[in-house]
């Protein structure tokens, strides 16, 4: 058996922080990859829907 090394730390408060820094485009695209990660059967159809959708609009926008 492998002995387990010291486990990160997990810092919450300083990820939250970093997560709402992100643009809210970016925070949205990770919240529904998220969802469709732990959807299963039928109901994972849904968030994939609304990725590709958001995705195709996305990618119709003129880049600046």
């Amino acid at each position: 058996m492998k002995p387990r090394g010291p486990q990160a730390e997990k810092e919450f408060g300083k990820d939250m922080k970093t997560f709402e820094q992100l643009p809210a485009r970016i925070r949205e695209s990770i919240i529904l990859q998220q969802q469709a990660e732990k959807a299963t059967g039928p109901a994972a159809t849904v968030p994939d829907k609304v990725i590709r959708e958001k995705a195709r609009l996305n990618s119709s926008l003129p880049s600046a």
